[in-house]
């Protein structure tokens, strides 16, 4: 299922989509928005604060800010 959802969204062959890198993902442009933590765990299921913490790594932008 996730295979059919990548290639209609237009993502390319060669990247690997899992649950997981886009979950991950997901916890980071949250993170780039500025969604607090709990808004974000509600989004996500993750169950405490550590789990969104080990997937959202700083941005670039964020670290120059």
């Amino acid at each position: 299922m996730l295979k059919a959802m990548a290639k209609d969204a237009g993502f390319l062959k060669h990247t690997r989509i899992t649950n997981h890198s886009v979950r991950k993902l997901l916890v980071q442009k949250l993170r780039n928005a500025n969604i607090s933590p709990t808004e974000t765990m509600a989004i996500t299921g993750h169950k405490n604060v550590q789990s969104i913490t080990n997937y959202s790594n700083i941005s670039v932008e964020q670290q120059q800010k």
